[in-house]
C-alpha cells in the first residue's frame, strides 16, 4: 500500500507491467498524424485497435500523446450514492492509486463504460497526474471539471463531460488487468498514440513490427506529400498519385 494512495485493495493492483523501449516510442512520436497512420498500419496486421474522436473527444486539441498504458477498471456501486453520503464511506475512485505506481511518460487508461454517465476523472486527479509523471489520461467514459482539465499539463481524452460525480456511484475494480475501451482491448504495456483524430492502441507484442511498417507509409507518402506542396501541374499530380496508389496498395503484402 506504501507506493500508491490506499484506495484500491493491493489484491487488485498488478505492480509489474512490460513496457515498450523508450526509443520506439520517440520514434512513433516523429510519426506525421500519428494516430491515424497507425491505425491503418494495425489494419494491415488484422487487428482492430483505435477508438476515433467522434467516440474520444480530446479534451486539449492540438496535443498528441504515445506511451505505455496502465489501465483502471470501474464498475458501478451497489448502494445508492445517498446512502454511502451519509455513513461516511470514503470514495472508490481509485484512479489515484493508478497514477501512483505509473512510471513517466505512462498513460492512463480508464475504462468507465459501465459506469456511465458518472465521472471517471476530475480536474485535480488530472494535476495529481501531471504531478505524478504521467504523460495522459484516456477515458473510456465521462469526466467533470472540464475547464479545468482543459488547463492541465497534460491531455485528456474522454467520452465528454459530466456532472454526475463517480464519488460513491463507482468502484474501481482492478487495476492493470485487460480493459475494453470502446471495442478495443487494452492491455497494460500496449502503446497507447493518441491526437485529435482519435485513440490508437498498439499490442505490445506488435509494437516494433506496426511502427516499421508505418515509417514505410510515411516515407512512401513523401513524394506525394511534397508534388502536392510544390504546386506541380495536374498531370504530374495524377502520375505522382498513381505511383503512390499501387506503391501503398502492395505495402499491406509485406506484413
Amino acid at each position: 500500500m506504501e507506493h500508491t494512495a490506499g484506495i484500491v485493495p493491493t489484491d487488485r493492483i498488478r505492480h509489474e507491467v512490460s513496457r515498450p523501449p523508450r526509443a520506439l516510442v520517440e520514434r512513433y512520436e516523429a510519426l506525421p498524424d500519428a494516430a491515424g497512420l497507425v491505425a491503418r498500419t494495425l489494419d494491415q496486421f488484422g487487428v482492430m485497435g483505435t477508438v476515433p474522436a467522434s467516440d474520444l473527444t480530446p479534451l486539449k486539441p492540438g496535443a498528441v500523446v504515445v506511451g505505455p498504458a496502465l489501465t483502471v477498471r470501474n464498475i458501478p456501486s451497489r448502494e445508492i450514492p445517498y446512502r454511502r453520503w451519509k455513513q461516511g464511506n470514503e470514495s472508490q475512485l481509485g484512479e489515484r492509486d493508478a497514477f501512483f505506481i505509473a512510471q513517466p511518460g505512462d498513460v492512463i487508461v480508464i475504462d468507465g463504460t459501465a459506469v456511465l454517465p458518472a465521472s471517471c476523472l476530475g480536474s485535480m486527479s488530472v494535476a495529481l497526474a501531471a504531478k505524478l509523471g504521467v504523460a495522459g489520461v484516456v477515458v473510456a467514459g465521462a469526466a467533470t471539471g472540464i475547464k479545468g482539465i482543459r488547463a492541465a499539463a497534460i491531455p485528456v481524452w474522454a467520452v465528454g463531460g459530466t456532472t454526475i460525480t463517480g464519488h460513491h456511484r463507482v468502484e474501481t475494480i482492478e487495476i492493470n488487468g485487460p480493459i475494453g475501451m470502446r471495442g478495443v482491448r487494452v492491455e497494460p504495456g500496449d502503446l497507447v498514440v493518441a491526437d485529435d483524430s482519435g485513440v490508437t492502441i498498439v499490442p505490445l507484442s506488435l509494437v516494433e513490427s506496426v511502427l516499421q511498417q508505418a515509417e514505410k507509409t510515411s516515407r512512401l507518402s513523401a513524394p506525394l506529400r511534397t508534388a502536392i506542396e510544390s504546386g506541380d501541374d495536374r498531370e504530374d499530380l495524377r502520375n505522382v498519385l498513381r505511383r503512390w496508389w499501387k506503391d501503398y496498395a502492395r505495402l499491406g503484402k509485406d506484413v
